[in-house]
């Protein structure tokens, strides 16, 4: 069902909802990454995004004049739609590294996608806005890639996606949800299964618990628990990542990732003769 949009952006905005709702894009809720789904951080980037742009032009009509909110938009929701196609197509490489190695798949994915939403919603977008969305996917893991983002846009998904990845991609797997299962006497391999989380996700978070108490084991950490019915689960800056991390989690599941797209406030602004042929 299109969302009814009179004016100069109604082509924009049926390619924007045509995008969100191709498969692969709807597969991200699938995927999860360090206990967060893709979903939730595509949506992360989105709105860290937002703010670096209001925070360096002040407002959307001096920004829309200095860079293209299509292609940020675009480029943010397809930046790791690698991530379901490589799981789909069972790839040897990660999404990591065919942006290191082979940065040619990711070029001919993003090409093949753009294109399909193109024939679905009949419209041809401009060469420069489809080379301007293919620079900031195949450029959004920065130093740790093999392209380095060039343009204005590029580079303020890249440091989105770097502000995300730092701050609200952490699994919010805390040392009091162990605790209490260890209390009830579950062991390390059905606390992984209560959880859905690693090993190696639990030992870390027990690990920050008995460095902030300056414990050494796990039961001197037990009797802190059992006392005092919570312990820290690390130091302020692991702490406001997990809290924020979950937030970010919890906004998604309640109000959805393609409504919480289709707010986009700069899709307001985006002008169907500048995008399209």
């Amino acid at each position: 069902m299109e969302k009814k949009i009179k004016g100069v952006n109604q082509k924009a905005i049926n390619f924007i909802q045509a995008l969100l709702e191709f498969e692969d894009i709807k597969n991200l809720e699938l995927c999860e990454d360090q206990g967060v789904k893709v979903s939730a951080h595509t949506y992360d980037v989105l709105d860290i995004a937002l703010e670096k742009i209001k925070s360096k032009y002040k407002t959307w009509e001096l920004a829309k004049e200095k860079i293209s909110f299509f292609d940020i938009t675009i480029g943010i929701i397809i930046h790791d739609i690698s991530k379901s196609s490589i799981r789909k197509n069972e790839e040897e490489l990660s999404h990591s590294q065919m942006m290191r190695k082979n940065p040619e798949y990711i070029t001919q994915q993003v090409e093949e996608v753009l294109k399909v939403i193109e024939d679905q919603t009949k419209v041809k977008l401009k060469e420069k806005n489809r080379n301007s969305i293919v620079h900031i996917v195949l450029s959004h893991h920065g130093k740790w890639g093999k392209i380095q983002p060039r343009s204005r846009e590029a580079k303020i998904v890249y440091m989105a996606d770097m502000e995300s990845a730092k701050y609200h991609r952490i699994n919010p797997v805390n040392a009091n949800d162990i605790l209490k299962l260890t209390v009830q006497g579950l062991s390390l391999q059905e606390i992984e299964q209560e959880l859905d989380c690693s090993a190696t996700v639990i030992k870390d978070r027990i690990k920050r618990s008995k460095k902030v108490l300056k414990v050494y084991t796990l039961t001197e950490l037990l009797e802190v628990y059992k006392k005092e019915g919570s312990v820290p689960i690390g130091d302020e800056f692991f702490s406001l990542r997990a809290e924020e991390t979950k937030k970010l989690k919890k906004l998604v599941e309640e109000e959805g990732f393609f409504n919480l797209f289709m707010k986009n406030p700069l899709m307001e602004y985006m002008i169907d003769d500048e995008i399209f042929e």
